[in-house]
């Protein structure tokens, strides 16, 4: 499965002209959307285990979020840092051919929010509960990553049960798109697809979910292939 280039080409030629546009719209979606449901998700997300890593980066790659997720970052963005910053972080989002990579053999989209040169994670504070779950023990004492590690003295292992309950709490209060007719609606998507939704609508950012933002990811790939669609 290969990205739409000429897609992939005619989009990011808008971003770069209309860009102020862009901009704008998502940062006004995420203005009105306001504190709804924040305090739940800060709770939530601070329900799992502090920990530290040796900042490689390897594991910084677009990974699926819920809309609350989304909107929790940019309005973090917006109350902490410069709008110098947060044009360079937004333009760095939209423009997706400036991140498209090979990781490990497979094809990855890199994460806006990693400063490669600092090693350090823009968002960290407010990373969502994909980036929270990456490295912590399972029931089975593997890891995803070995260099991670737990702050807190002998927490409870990390189990499927405990990562679908503390997302299905903020399921109801998220957004989610039909991808396919005839198939329950989805509400994980990558940072990039509720950018687009916001700026361009969600039937131009389901096109650009399925032309380029899933063969841009193999494990996305893979996802889909899985299912059959």
């Amino acid at each position: 499965m290969d990205v739409n280039q000429p897609l992939l080409a005619r989009l990011m030629e808008d971003v770069e002209a209309h860009f102020g546009a862009y901009l704008k719209r998502i940062l006004i979606a995420s203005t009105e959307y306001g504190m709804f449901g924040l305090p739940l998700l800060d709770a939530l997300h601070d329900n799992l285990p502090r920990t530290r890593c040796g900042d490689c980066g390897a594991c910084c790659n677009a990974v699926s979020i819920h809309s609350i997720e989304y909107h929790r970052i940019v309005r973090d963005l917006m109350g902490r840092q410069s709008p110098v910053l947060i044009r360079t972080l937004l333009r760095r989002v939209l423009r997706l051919d400036q991140r498209l990579a090979e990781v490990g053999g497979e094809n990855r989209l890199r994460c806006a929010f990693r400063d490669e040169e600092a090693r350090t994670c823009l968002v960290y504070a407010v990373r969502p509960f994909a980036c929270r779950f990456f490295g912590l023990k399972r029931a089975d004492g593997s890891r995803d990553c070995p260099h991670v590690e737990e702050l807190a003295l002998d927490p409870p292992p990390l189990t499927d049960e405990r990562m679908e309950d503390l997302q299905a709490k903020i399921m109801d209060i998220s957004e989610t798109h039909i991808l396919v007719e005839g198939h329950d609606p989805i509400g994980f998507f990558p940072f990039e697809f509720w950018a687009f939704r916001f700026a361009l609508g969600p039937a131009k950012a389901l096109e650009i979910y399925r032309e380029i933002l899933v063969p841009a990811s193999t494990p996305l790939t893979r996802l889909w292939s899985d299912a059959g669609r």
